[in-house]
């Protein structure tokens, strides 16, 4: 049945409305997602639309079939394209559709025929010609739709859709610049289009980031409900590390459904990133569901777990994280934390090849050589450990003071060995023994250089003497590993000094022990000197501090000494 002209020209004005930015009200948002080619979350607004005019529900049944056919489901763009031509038989744009279907199976005459019929309803109207032009660029039929849009022009050459899709065949052929002009173009003739604005972001965000973002600017400007504009802005801002305001502007592009998952991952990472462990988790089962494959996620589920000391789980997920995924996607950052975790559950000796294999992945990374240090330690192989701090200096521009306390323990620990008389009883040949001390005398030297760097940096720390002091008492015992040597007392003046820093600084009784150390060596070594009086002194100072020490009073008694 004919439509009265009444119904005509209501239906030409809405029609007018629909493409020119205008939209009616109840298609505006979806009609916005799927100018900007979020076509699930566009497909979620139209089905969800109720109660609206028959000419907002054909609008909604065309774009719905865009919505499909961009999807690659040409059934359901076809059954959509005939509801809308159903609902309002002179609606142009459903035929259109129709056209665009018959086109893309090669019949350009069957074509043709739609898209004279839609012009047809609508001669006055430049968007239905700029639409068809639209149809014809995308089919890659650049001469076509240049001749559409000249037709447009006829029209009405102030309509900005013309200018769009000028922009976009540039695009498509490769001239940017020229795209960019174009997209200006659209935008002087209509202030508020939306779309042009957002390509422009688009193709300054990887080379102008600062022009992008005065276009996002003016779009949110324009619409601060405009979703599209926000999952640019949070890239951008993630992209310069500002991840709050990332976060912000994810957080408004994900809550609509169908958005793309690829935001719903980095809203997940930026939420580990901000320490917000418990809440990236939740968005991770999220996107997991998604896509159950998706290695990011997997790898930031155990990062979480790790933070929030899930140890045991984040081991576990991690480590088939490094199972499933070959090597060359691996990085740094899962070696460094499956080794720490690997640290945590005491399996040092592994713990060693995963941050073996993170030194690997980026030498200049000079934590890596500390950790590796400590996990030498944990294996009690402190020769390794010294090796990797070495490395760790030559990397490190600025070591800190304990960095070279550390490195003096495991000096301390590594020549311990070559007092120790289970090992020495295992040494017989002349050669042995000599590398022996050899490498005994460089664990010394180094771990004397690292306690003086102590000293040097902290000169009101105890730390740095009494180590000095505990590491010369080695070379003491070394010198009496020949039957009857005679004591050196090569740690005797580190301990003096020693003793000088800590009895000044001891009201709280904190450094008993330590003083209690340099107190039994230094009576030791008068003892050996058979100075009674002066090893008689330290061992009363021994008593002072604990007085039901048995060795004391043994040492005391032996000599005839009161206490």
């Amino acid at each position: 049945m004919k439509m009265n002209s009444k119904k005509v020209l209501g239906l030409a004005i809405a029609v007018f409305f629909s493409v020119t930015g205008v939209f009616a009200g109840s298609n505006e948002k979806g009609i916005d997602l799927y100018r900007a080619e979020l076509y699930e979350a566009a497909k979620y607004f139209f089905l969800q639309q109720r109660n609206q005019t028959p000419q907002e529900q054909a609008e909604n049944q065309y774009y719905l079939g865009q919505t499909y056919y961009q999807l690659q489901k040409p059934d359901s763009a076809a059954y959509y394209y005939a509801k809308a031509i159903e609902t309002a038989p002179e609606y142009p744009f459903g035929y259109i559709g129709e056209g665009e279907l018959t086109l893309k199976k090669g019949d350009t005459k069957g074509a043709d025929a739609l898209f004279k019929k839609a012009i047809g309803f609508a001669k006055k109207d430049a968007s239905v010609q700029t639409t068809i032009a639209e149809v014809y660029a995308n089919a890659g039929l650049y001469p076509q739709a240049e001749e559409a849009l000249e037709k447009a022009q006829k029209v009405n050459k102030k309509y900005s859709g013309i200018y769009l899709v000028k922009g976009d065949i540039a695009l498509k052929t490769g001239n940017r610049d020229q795209a960019y002009g174009w997209y200006d173009q659209a935008i002087y003739f209509d202030k508020n289009d939306k779309a042009s604005y957002l390509k422009l972001a688009r193709g300054y965000k990887d080379n102008n980031e600062t022009v992008a973002l005065d276009y996002l600017d003016k779009l949110v400007a324009i619409d601060p409900d405009y979703i599209p504009a926000y999952a640019l802005i949070g890239d951008i801002n993630r992209d310069n590390g500002m991840y709050l305001q990332a976060l912000k502007a994810y957080e408004k592009f994900i809550s609509i459904p169908g958005v793309p998952v690829l935001q719903h991952e980095r809203y997940a990472q930026l939420l580990y990133f901000t320490d917000q462990y418990e809440k990236s988790l939740q968005q991770i089962d999220y996107v997991l569901q998604q896509d159950p494959a998706n290695p990011v996620m997997h790898r930031i589920q155990a990062y979480d777990n790790f933070k929030l000391d899930n140890s045991a789980l984040a081991l576990q997920q991690l480590g088939q994280f490094l199972q499933d995924n070959p090597a060359d996607k691996h990085i740094y950052l899962d070696y460094t934390t499956y080794g720490r975790l690997l640290l945590k559950e005491k399996q040092s000796a592994a713990a060693v090849d995963a941050f073996q294999k993170a030194a690997a992945l980026d030498p200049t990374k000079s934590e890596v050589y500390k950790e590796l240090a400590t996990a030498y330690e944990k294996a009690n192989n402190y020769p390794e450990a010294v090796k990797q701090y070495d490395k760790y200096f030559e990397v490190e521009q600025t070591p800190v003071v304990f960095d070279y306390f550390y490195y003096g323990q495991n000096n301390y620990s590594a020549a311990s060995k070559y007092i120790d008389p289970a090992y020495l009883a295992t040494v017989t040949s002349p050669e042995q023994k000599q590398l022996d001390n050899e490498a005994f005398q460089g664990f010394i030297n180094k771990g004397d250089g690292a306690f003086s760097e102590v000293i040097s940096r902290s000169p009101d720390s105890y730390l740095g003497y009494i180590w000095r002091a505990h590491l010369h008492a080695l070379v003491d015992a070394k010198s009496q590993e020949v039957k009857g040597a005679a004591m050196q007392g090569d740690a005797k003046p580190y301990y003096e000094k020693a003793l000088e820093v800590m009895v000044n600084n001891n009201a709280d009784g904190k450094r008993n022990n330590d003083i209690l150390d340099a107190y039994r060596y230094l009576g030791s070594y008068y003892l050996l000197l058979d100075d009674k009086a002066n090893a008689g002194d330290y061992y009363k100072k021994i008593l002072e501090i604990d007085p039901e020490n048995t060795d004391a009073k043994t040492v005391l008694t032996t000599l005839k000494i009161k206490y």
